[in-house]
């Protein structure tokens, strides 16, 4: 093959079946959200953060602030608005960045099944091996007969099948990795460093694709070069160092009284972009007649971001925080180098796994019950599974989305709507709906002696059962439209997110947890985990495996994981009398309580957090499910 691809990426009317994206395609946008719903969750990555109360509107880039809070107070008031940081910088940028990730979703299958066609089926078309001389752009001169048989051809599914799952494990795994990294490193040398840095690995992500899609005649490797964009952007710290260095500089810049209505807001925004972003491409594509045009405006909108924050946006930390952060770091290090010649090989070992330390908070605790015996509560550990299980459900988006090309033949830009609609569900139902549902079940409650947090149980339960029997019926579905109308509905499982976050602050609290910032902390590995590592992993093997005999088996593993939650959240029981601002009583997956003093968690809790702040600005028996 010589030439480029983006020729056979012009043509506004083909009616064409495109195939497999990945993740370095965009995450989910309940994914992305999950990212910003936790405040505390950026100490996850933040291990040295103060406890910022709006101090950043009165520190400056380049000069330490005045020990005089007068003469503190006449800076900021003197300082210009263009020199403040404030959250504002970030919520008004939310909505773009997530347009432009949003965008390139639907796209990137057309990329992949191209790439993946050269490869596997060059001389379909052309006939014989000189199929594979010819410039690309003949090599598709079946026009819409050559998508046709490439989407549905077994062995270019599984191809990219396969190429998608190693991107998203190349990136959830070096993610999860430097994450911690750059995030203290974010401490140390300014917020707007670090996101600069992060947002160039997005960029780079993009890039990748124009590269790999230009030069793909010269290019070693295939289609397999455009693994090293993600691996790269993962790096880089990938999404979750973007969406929690952001969470960072907006804690920075507000106080525990008005924090959690930016970051509701900033949820809320997510989803807008996500809701908008897909149609555009779709739009993009359609007065281009260029599926690659959305990947030079993505690409274009990142690079303009990195400008904005090395050269625009206001550092939030001020140079004396910085300088206690190094010190604070410079400190630790010295401790961890000592703990080590001490400690030998151990000390290596747990040292490099100290990232998956915090899930020691969810380990099965011993309790005492009011007859004085002791047993096991399982209520932490069977909560947490029982999300990762639903959680790992983000990582089949690209394959659902093989399967739509497969079985319907939609093109990018069918694809693109239908994200878009999805999208716009979820943030309908979650911000107008939702509120509305919780509002009137509280009401219906209201006279019953119950936990606060036993609705909000029910509400993740049945947005388990709703989202299991939905996905059946988009198994079941003959016709783009109906799977569709069903993907639609099961888009009120987004209720999970919210509703589990509370029940989980609840039950942490009645078995003695004070520091929620703590388990937070634990529920976001569990997260990035689940979602960008092992959810891809099964869903992609199933998926090659199956493809050519039963690929409806992707659903069959879906509806699994949401059964194989729905059982372990089936157990768990909350205390009657529950008041989320004391110690609490034991949860007992059994319904049993005990007393306050006579339970202790025997978990190891002094492992290192994954959040400084101990705090949310709600309490654990509430939810806030409203966008302010």
């Amino acid at each position: 093959m010589s030439g480029s691809i983006e020729a056979r990426l012009k043509s506004p009317s083909r009616a064409r079946s495109p195939s497999a994206a990945s993740h370095p395609f965009p995450p989910a946008p309940e994914v992305e959200a999950e990212v910003l719903i936790h405040p505390e969750d950026a100490d996850a990555i933040l291990p040295h953060r103060h406890d910022a109360r709006g101090s950043c509107e009165v520190n400056d880039n380049d000069t330490e602030p005045s020990g005089d809070d007068g003469n503190a107070a006449v800076v900021a008031e003197a300082k210009p608005w263009w020199r403040t940081p404030s959250a504002w910088w970030i919520l008004f940028v939310t909505p773009i960045l997530t347009i432009a990730r949003a965008s390139t979703q639907a796209p990137r299958v057309e990329i992949y099944i191209q790439l993946a066609c050269d490869a596997y089926k060059p001389d379909t078309s052309v006939g014989g091996a000189i199929g594979r001389f010819l410039p690309s752009v003949l090599s598709l001169a079946g026009g819409s007969d050559r998508w046709k048989f490439c989407s549905s051809d077994p062995d270019v599914q599984a191809a990219v099948a396969q190429l998608a799952t190693a991107m998203s494990i190349s990136t959830g795994v070096l993610g999860c990795l430097t994450t911690a990294w750059w995030g203290s490193m974010s401490d140390r040398r300014g917020r707007t460093r670090i996101i600069a840095i992060a947002m160039t690995g997005q960029m780079i992500d993009a890039l990748g694709i124009l590269l790999v899609c230009t030069f793909s005649n010269l290019i070693p490797g295939g289609y397999w070069a455009l693994l090293v964009a993600p691996i790269l952007a993962g790096i880089l710290g990938g999404v979750n160092t973007v969406g929690s260095t952001l969470n960072a500089y907006i804690a920075d810049c507000t106080d525990l009284t008005t924090r959690s209505r930016y970051f509701s807001l900033t949820v809320g925004l997510v989803f807008v972009g996500y809701s908008i972003g897909p149609t555009l491409g779709s739009l993009i594509i359609t007065w281009t007649g260029s599926t690659l045009s959305v990947f030079y405006f993505s690409t274009l909108i990142h690079g303009l971001y990195v400008l904005a924050a090395l050269f625009i946006i206001p550092e939030s930390l001020s140079v004396a925080q910085r300088d206690e952060f190094r010190r604070a770091h410079h400190e630790e290090g010295k401790r961890l180098k000592e703990e080590r010649a001490e400690g030998g090989l151990s000390a290596w070992l747990l040292s490099a796994l100290g990232f998956l330390r915090p899930l020691s908070l969810l380990l099965p605790v011993t309790i005492a019950t009011p007859e004085g015996n002791k047993r096991r509560n399982w209520s932490l550990f069977l909560l947490a599974a029982g999300y990762g299980s639903m959680i790992s459900l983000k990582g089949d988006i690209t394959y659902e989305y093989q399967y739509m090309s497969l079985t319907f033949g939609w093109t990018s830009k069918q694809l693109g709507y239908y994200t878009s609609a999805l999208g716009t569900a979820r943030a309908i139902y979650l911000m107008v709906l939702l509120p509305f549902l919780m509002e009137f079940l509280q009401r219906l409650t209201s006279g019953r002696q119950q936990p606060t947090a036993a609705i909000d149980l029910a509400v993740a339960r049945g947005s388990l059962v709703i989202e299991a029997i939905a996905y059946v019926f988009m198994a079941l579905a003959s016709t783009g439209a109906l799977f569709t109308a069903f993907a639609v509905v099961s888009t009120l499982g987004i209720a999970f997110t919210p509703a589990i976050n509370t029940v989980a602050s609840a039950v942490y609290t009645q078995q003695g947890g004070k520091e929620l910032g703590k388990l937070f902390g634990a529920l976001g590995v569990v997260q990035t985990i689940c979602s960008l590592v092992l959810g891809p992993f099964i869903f992609g093997m199933t998926y090659m495996r199956t493809v050519k005999t039963a690929p409806k088996s992707i659903f069959v593993v879906t509806v699994a994981a949401l059964v194989l939650s729905f059982i372990t959240l089936a157990p768990i029981r909350l205390q009657h009398h529950h008041t989320p601002d004391t110690s609490g009583s034991g949860t007992d997956v059994e319904g049993g309580a005990g007393s306050d003093s006579e339970q202790a968690r025997e978990t190891d809790e002094s492992a290192p957090l994954l959040t400084s702040e101990g705090t949310r600005s709600r309490k654990p028996g509430q939810a806030s499910y409203t966008v302010s």
